[in-house]
């Protein structure tokens, strides 16, 4: 007797990414009220059901659908815009240039990139470093626009850090809403009564499909030095620090919801030293540490201890900035570790699969050693480790009975992806985001042969033009585009 399902995927080389790494070829996914209710041989999966669709996905890899678990809300509409001195135009445009229907826009095309490029769960911080924190509407647009793709997604909000000057002080916001500018100054306490707010209306939401958690931007300071984010912390500063940390803390506990911080070299041995054995009431394994740049081997020590976990920016300018983050030192010492893109600005995309080979080259040019991280590892550093490290592990990260049914097909028929042997290498090493074919969220098939079915890309497209040329009239970005000799034929950017 056969078994009923919604969807069934049949032929393809299934990659489960489950803790024995079973991969069946050719193998069958079956899918049946938004979980995975079989995935194993084609030739016993297939029998046992009668499915209202299926796939055949012959010459496809077949595996869970990618999390992107650390990026940036804004950045879509901002891309491109850096200059090697200048910077770019963050908190500019995002305070002072920026509506609702501007973030709304902004979340439809980012999730839209990250659909077509096979993530099926994103994390995004709105607020805190540097998005709009000041009144939950933004947040609020922001999840409409996730909302008509279709994937999931968690957004982290939270104040601006009171010392580090990502904002200029008295720091203040302008609100074009009536049509007009209208410039309000906030503070630290209104941006924590907008994140708790914002934990409210949206934390486990639309069958669990958008989350919440809080974001402090540097949780223990940010003592490695740079000359944009230079703040000498003065002795009267510590306690604040702490206070704020401990605040936060319980802000997460009362909320029931997670942490996700920056940390760079210095910053958890400087919690350990002010606060000892009770950085761990804070630091708990359901923080997440962003990029964790430069560690220190007392610093992984601590954090292993911690049970806390990382996600790494292959491409971002800290890996310059304060050296790469100590990935195998970590996985050593039993850190969750996951690979993430940072946001789709000023010089990246919501491509995962570049990250993928990025953090793999990037570490072996640090170890002299080409086996420094495997591509395997790689591989389950975007996907079930990655859920794992974001705290939703038992839910999605991989293809196994009774988990829901995120799933990602990837063609690979074309030449740059032949000879079709070494599969999960040609996943590392060669996929590009554009080889994805078809995404599924919950059962729920978004793309199908590249062709989008929540939304209509060339409407979404357009909207996002219109919204980043608005906000650029409110605040022109001209110095960010010179195009002169020193660009084309400089050896160097001058200082």
């Amino acid at each position: 007797m056969t078994e009923r399902a919604d969807l069934l995927l049949t032929g393809g080389y299934v990659l489960t990414m489950d803790d024995q790494n079973r991969i069946y070829d050719p193998g069958a996914v079956a899918i049946a009220n938004g979980r995975v209710v079989a995935v194993g041989p084609e030739a016993e999966v297939a029998p046992r059901f009668q499915a209202a669709q299926t796939l055949n996905v012959r010459h496809h890899a077949v595996m869970p659908g990618l999390l992107d678990i650390y990026s940036h809300a804004g950045h879509g509409l901002i891309k491109a815009l850096y200059h090697p001195r200048l910077g770019w135009p963050t908190n500019r445009v995002y305070f002072h240039a920026s509506t609702p229907e501007w973030w709304e826009a902004e979340a439809e095309l980012t999730a839209l990139e990250r659909l077509r490029f096979g993530v099926t769960f994103g994390h995004t911080v709105l607020g805190a470093t540097p998005a709009r924190a000041d009144d939950a509407v933004y947040a609020d647009a922001h999840m409409r626009g996730v909302l008509r793709v279709g994937i999931r997604e968690m957004v982290s909000v939270g104040p601006p850090d009171p010392f580090v000057p990502h904002v200029p002080e008295p720091w203040s916001a302008t609100d074009w809403r009536s049509g007009s500018p209208v410039e309000k100054r906030f503070t630290y306490e209104q941006c924590l009564d907008v994140a708790a707010e914002v934990v409210r209306r949206w934390h486990g939401t639309h069958e669990g499909r958008m989350r919440v958690s809080l974001h402090p931007p540097y949780l223990f300071g940010r003592h490695a030095k740079h000359s944009r984010f230079r703040y000498d912390y003065k002795p009267e500063d510590t306690k604040v620090v702490i206070d704020r940390a401990v605040e936060m803390r319980a802000l997460a506990d009362q909320l029931g919801v997670s942490i996700i911080t920056h940390v760079f070299r210095d910053s958890i041995a400087w919690g350990y030293e002010h606060m000892g054995k009770s950085m761990f009431g804070v630091l708990k394994p359901d923080v997440l540490l962003a990029h964790s740049n430069g560690l220190s081997a007392h610093e992984v020590e601590l954090v292993g201890q911690s049970g806390a976990a990382v996600v790494w920016a292959p491409s971002t300018g800290e890996n310059a900035w304060y050296g790469l983050c100590p990935v195998p030192a970590l996985l050593a010492r039993g850190v969750r570790v996951a690979i993430c893109t940072d946001g789709n600005a000023p010089r990246f995309s919501m491509d995962l699969w570049k990250d993928m080979y990025r953090a793999i080259l990037t570490q072996a040019i640090e170890k002299h050693d080409m086996g420094a991280l495997a591509a395997g590892r790689v591989l389950r550093m975007v996907t079930i480790e990655a859920a794992r490290a974001l705290g939703v592990g038992r839910e999605v990260g991989s293809l196994e009975a009774g988990k829901l049914a995120d799933v990602i097909t990837v063609d690979l028929r074309a030449p740059h992806l032949t000879p079709r042997i070494a599969i999960p290498n040609l996943l590392a090493f060669y996929v590009q985001g554009h080889d994805v074919s078809s995404v599924i969220v919950g059962g729920r098939l978004l793309m199908h042969d590249r062709k989008v079915l929540t939304v209509s890309p060339d409407a979404v497209i357009e909207r996002g033009q219109a919204e980043a040329e608005a906000a650029f009239r409110r605040h022109p970005v001209d110095e960010f585009m010179k195009w002169d000799d020193v660009y084309w034929n400089a050896a160097m950017w001058p200082e």
